[in-house]
């Protein structure tokens, strides 16, 4: 056998090799070095959990979640305030006829009213702010959750189309040295010349995808960076900073966690508020009394006296029937929206569930069985290429279903993190884990 041949062959056996993963060649240090830390010559590498944080430092949506929260506390204090009293001066018996002509005979009052509250008001409406407050406070958990499993969608991605193009560029490596061997081949007539028409088709093609997949980096990689402020370029992500390849854990496991999450806990929250705004229409079904206490001066003889009165609003036209009745369907439709979300939420568990069982299922399938497979074929057809049984088009054929596969897991993978992502959104497990920016619910 020529030694272009083997030249050859050792050539497409070091393009199956495993690609170094970057981060490996990073040692831990330099691993969670700083983004802004990068050289010229080597760009940073971003681990998931500073993405995260990072995010959770930048992100305009969860400051505006954590206004919010605080505008329900301040709504929530306003709520207990009593009402003001007034203070009112009064004066009878001026420029008049006669004995009541000018100031003379002028009899003058100052007053102080106080509204009084009927039991069960004030505290009806601090429970529907209260109420309100914790609804608040859940929303901005659940924007803090999103955000993560955002954050984390948007990293898996970039570390696969990372190792998109590391795979296109192994194939257009391939394309190019097929094609200057089928040339050479065709100049000294052993081959037919549309055979290098074929090799000038594969390179093209490789070319092509190369350049899309490049592409495709460049803009996951500003995905990411948006998630995380915009502020920062030039980063490769590391790969093994993602969690590994771990099988789910029972349904029940994660359905017994939907239960202790932000939205379940908001719609708990949305019930007490229906409940406290019916018990706040009921109350004011009964008109609250008045107390007045004053001074009256009277001017003729200088003395003074002391006046005293209530008043009580008199519920002849407006007992609140309608409103006690709105809320009461408020409540029933408010319970009823409570079940709907619940059982959606658990359907849409199942669901998620479903692809993440199956995305692992398929992950491993691939490692274990179809990747090895090709692995395996591909060795066969390079040893028999190299004792000359086999053809080199089958050894391409060979190194093509090789690649392929690796395209496949590494597809797999990515649909592995998403769902992943995804479970552990919808049942909080990253509560616990991201927890050092925002305080939990009070």
């Amino acid at each position: 056998m020529s030694v272009k041949k083997f030249a050859l062959a050792g050539l497409l056996a070091a393009s199956l090799m495993p690609p170094a993963n970057p981060a490996l060649a990073q040692d831990k240090g330099s691993a969670n070095t700083s983004v802004s830390a990068k050289t010229e010559k080597e760009p940073a590498y971003l681990e998931l959990d500073q993405a995260i944080s990072w995010a959770l430092d930048k992100s305009p949506v969860l400051a505006a979640s954590s206004a919010r929260a605080d505008a329900s506390n301040a709504s929530r204090t306003q709520a207990g305030a009593l009402p003001n009293p007034e203070v009112s001066v009064e004066a009878d018996n001026i420029y008049g006829d006669g004995p009541y002509e000018g100031m003379d005979s002028a009899e003058i009052t100052y007053g102080v009213s106080q509204l009084i509250e009927l039991p069960g008001k004030r505290g009806s409406r601090i429970r529907v702010a209260e109420a309100e407050k914790t609804k608040t406070h859940y929303a901005r958990d659940a924007a803090r959750l999103d955000l993560i499993r955002d954050v984390t969608i948007a990293f898996s991605e970039v570390t696969a189309a990372q190792q998109e193009v590391i795979i296109l560029e192994e194939e257009r490596n391939l394309a190019t040295e097929v094609y200057e061997s089928v040339s050479a081949k065709v100049q000294a007539g052993k081959v037919p010349p549309i055979q290098k028409n074929k090799a000038q088709i594969e390179l093209s093609s490789s070319d092509i995808a190369l350049e899309r997949a490049r592409r495709n980096l460049s803009a996951k990689e500003k995905a990411l960076s948006g998630l995380m402020g915009g502020d920062i370029d030039g980063f490769k992500v590391s790969m093994d900073s993602l969690p590994e390849l771990t099988e789910p854990q029972p349904y029940l496991v994660y359905h017994s966690r939907l239960q202790q999450t932000p939205d379940f806990k908001s719609l708990d929250a949305e019930v007490l508020q229906a409940k406290a705004g019916l018990s706040l229409e009921k109350a004011n079904s009964f008109p609250d009394p008045t107390l007045n206490l004053g001074i009256k001066k009277f001017k003729e003889d200088d003395t003074d006296a002391f006046v005293a009165g209530v008043s009580f609003p008199l519920p002849v036209f407006n007992m609140n029937r309608t409103g006690i009745k709105r809320a009461g369907h408020e409540l029933n439709a408010t319970i009823l929206d409570q079940r709907g979300s619940q059982l959606a939420m658990e359907a849409i568990l199942v669901s998620v569930y479903s692809d993440f069982s199956s995305a692992f299922n398929e992950s491993r399938a691939l490692k274990t069985s179809v990747l090895s497979g090709a692995e395996e074929s591909f060795r066969f057809a390079r040893e028999g290429y190299e004792a000359g049984k086999f053809d080199y088009l089958e050894v391409l054929d060979a190194q093509r279903t090789l690649f392929d596969a690796r395209k496949q897991l590494n597809q797999s993978i990515l649909d592995y993190h998403n769902k992943r992502a995804v479970i552990e959104r919808m049942t909080a497990i990253h509560a616990e884990q991201h927890n050092n920016k925002d305080e939990g619910h009070e």
